[in-house]
């Protein structure tokens, strides 16, 4: 007998067996065969140039023939881009939390010493319902209070208080941890005695702060609400009973309100707490102020369209979104733009080089409407050169798409510009940054001209030469949440306020000396109201009261400004721009699959139309919809349809083996029919779609409805 069939005969014995001895010393000489020596080839190996970059996440477009140069340069444009935006965003974050950091950090330092009456010093931090944002902020408070306070901090959140032990472990564990990777040292603490400790013995870390003493022991209850009542009743009475000994201090995050949190603790453990209520920054202004950052930045090489943008305001305002979900929506919107646009290359400027441009760069150029609009309106204005050379001259095509990129960051800058002008104008109609910039994105700035220069022409004296001021100092000094300063400088334009500034002081100052009050044409305090009495009728009629020479020489200086404005504030839409599918992004199908899945839809859909997802011929559907070659649980789906609240387990079987039984030419048995039913029907249980009904034992409940 060979040793192979030796082997098999062992195998075929002991597969069997419920346990056996397996001993790799017996028999080894006999049995086993020489182990083969690795061929070594002598051919050399490939080039490391040639093996894949691990780094190079994105995919080559136009079918795979895009050169590596390009998908590089894309994934580099979008990582260097959203890096710049991280920063400006986290930079937001860590701003909007300072304030809270000051009054925290300056409640524990202040707090009396109330060691004699056994209160510890606690802070309720009312974090509002954005719970992923508590992480930066008791991050930021650790670090601030470890520096400034000399305290050590040490955050629990409700996971890690499964019992009293466990969180004791993980107090002790985090105060007393060294700067090394070395758990085992961390079990026990030993004293001056030579006594060791239990690792949930607060003894230990008493023993620890005599060597190590701190001002503060601060134990941050992140999601204090999640916490069990009884277990953070029983911590606070704990640390109330040591705090002669260890100075504790709590912090509690609280997504309510410190009435509701007090209610579910006892009166004898709040009468143990001495603290103080802080509120953090609102989430709607953070989130004002990341889209202006992120959004609406002068810098930005990509702009988000008004459609995508108002979807995640919208799911932001209804779902109470965390502001994380917000940042990541905005960073998936940019990877989508250069992961799916090979035409992102031309917004690096120069460092796309001319060989690394292919044939299939210009031709995806040459197929978008703003190109067709372009040679268009050159054909029109009679400029056929431009238009033969835009046709078949690929340099002077990509020299014209430089110039119009360029054309658009100006156009970016201007209209930011504009948009202050609405905004300091103090019009409550006018007043939210986002919506004006993103119906001047989508419509261009034309209707609201309209409002403003309403609202300006009723405006008095002192608000009109307020208003002036104000704009007068945005052009100097800019917006830096909107870009740099030398964005906002217009000379002619503000030379032209200032002229209209002097004026209204002028007037105003003879107005005062004659001992008038100065008004325009358009304010109401022109408009006066007349009564007249015919035949016994009261005839009501408005008329306009006289005007002094200064009323109209006031009411000749806004309508100056108002046409002034009229002529600088108009601004075409980002879709008016030639070349505006490189830099403008406004898909919102991604961002809906996404971060607005439906599941159940796909479910039935997948279900009852297997033939979409499969692609294969047996899924076919016909007229009726039902062919024996479905799979079995697209089959049960289709019954499953055709059923009441409550479905009999027998006739559904009926039905199915009626399909794919032995009765149809292809049929299967009957054993491996049922089979496949009672695979597909715990697959529908699996999904959610039928449970075992508690009325009928050879039941089962029908849970949805298709549609519903």
């Amino acid at each position: 007998m060979g040793p192979n069939e030796l082997l098999k005969d062992t195998y075929e014995e002991k597969q069997h067996q419920a346990a056996y001895v397996f001993d790799p010393l017996e028999e080894v000489g006999s049995t086993s065969r020489p182990a083969k020596r690795r061929k070594v080839s002598k051919k050399p190996r490939r080039p490391e140039a040639e093996e894949k970059d691990p780094w190079l996440t994105f995919q080559p477009l136009f079918n795979g023939s895009e050169n590596e140069g390009c998908v590089r340069l894309r994934q580099q444009l979008f990582e260097e881009t959203w890096s710049q935006i991280d920063k400006r965003i986290q930079c937001i974050l860590r701003e909007a939390n300072q304030s809270t950091l000051d009054k925290v950090t300056f409640f524990l330092r202040s707090t009396p010493d109330h060691v004699s009456a056994g209160k510890i010093p606690s802070a309720f931090i009312i974090t509002g319902p954005n719970l992923a944002s508590q992480d930066l902020l008791f991050e930021q408070l650790s670090e601030t209070l470890q520096l400034q306070v000399d305290a050590k901090v040490v955050r629990l959140r409700s996971g890690d208080a499964s019992n009293l032990r466990a969180v004791l472990k993980k107090i002790i564990h985090d105060v007393t941890a060294r700067e090394t990777d070395d758990e085992n040292d961390l079990e026990l603490a030993a004293g001056k005695d030579g006594r060791k400790y239990l690792n949930y013995d607060l003894e230990a870390l008493y023993t620890y702060l005599d060597s190590n003493p701190r001002r503060h022991i601060v134990i941050a209850f992140q999601d204090s609400e999640a916490f069990d009542s009884g277990l953070l009743s029983d911590l606070i009475f704990l640390f109330s009973s040591w705090l002669d000994r260890i100075p504790f201090a709590l912090l509690f995050g609280v997504a309510t309100s410190v009435e509701l949190f007090q209610a579910r603790l006892l009166k004898s453990t709040c009468q143990c707490l001495y603290g103080d209520q802080f509120d953090v920054e609102r989430s709607t202004s953070i989130i004002d102020k990341i889209f202006m950052v992120a959004v609406a930045h002068s810098e930005l090489p990509l702009r988000l369209g008004s459609s995508l943008v108002y979807s995640l305001l919208e799911r932001q305002r209804d779902q109470v979104s965390s502001i994380s979900v917000f940042v990541s929506s905005l960073k998936y919107a940019y990877m989508c733009h250069f992961y799916a646009n090979p035409l992102t290359v031309f917004l690096s400027g120069n460092d796309v080089r001319d060989e690394m441009l292919q044939s299939e760069h210009f031709e995806a150029i040459r197929c978008l409407p703003s190109f067709r609009r372009c040679v268009e309106a050159a054909v029109e204005d009679g400029e056929m050169e431009k238009a033969k050379s835009l046709l078949d001259d690929d340099q002077y095509l990509r020299t014209h798409i430089q110039s119009c990129i360029r054309e658009s960051r100006d156009w970016s800058s201007n209209l930011l510009r504009k948009l202050k002008v609405f905004l300091v104008a103090g019009d409550p109609l006018c007043s939210e940054f986002a919506k004006l910039y993103l119906n001047a994105l989508s419509r261009g700035i034309g209707f609201e001209i309209k409002k403003l220069t309403d609202f300006i022409k009723e405006m008095e004296p002192v608000h009109s030469r307020g208003f002036i001021r104000r704009v007068l100092d945005y052009n100097g000094y800019g917006d830096l949440s909107l870009g740099g300063s030398d964005l906002w400088v217009t000379k002619e334009s503000d030379l032209f306020l200032e002229n209209i500034l002097s004026g209204i002081k002028t007037t105003q100052a003879k107005a005062e000396q004659q001992g008038n009050v100065l008004r325009s044409r358009y304010s109401g305090q022109t408009k006066v109201l007349r009564t007249t009495v015919v035949a016994q009728k009261v005839q009501l009629s408005q008329d306009t009261a006289t005007l002094t020479e200064e009323d109209k020489a006031y009411t000749d200086l806004m309508d100056k400004l108002v046409e002034h404005l009229k002529e600088t504030l108009q601004c075409d839409s980002a879709k008016d721009l030639a070349f505006h599918e490189l830099w403008l992004f406004d898909s919102k199908t991604p961002y809906r699959d996404v971060f607005i899945p439906r599941p159940r839809g796909v479910v039935e859909r997948a279900l009852s139309r297997p033939h979409d997802y499969l692609n294969c011929s047996c899924c076919e559907a016909k007229e009726d919809g039902m062919t024996p070659t479905l799979p079995a649980t697209a089959i049960l789906y289709h019954l499953y349809l055709e059923t009441g609240s409550l479905i009999n387990v027998a006739d559904l079987w009926s039905a199915f083996n009626a399909m794919v039984g032995e009765e149809n030419e292809e049929g299967l048995e009957e054993r491996a029919a049922l089979v496949l039913f009672y695979r597909g029907l715990a697959e529908l249980r699996a999904m959610g779609f039928v449970k075992q009904s508690r009325k009928r034992a050879d039941h089962i409940a029908k849970l949805a409805w298709k549609g519903l």
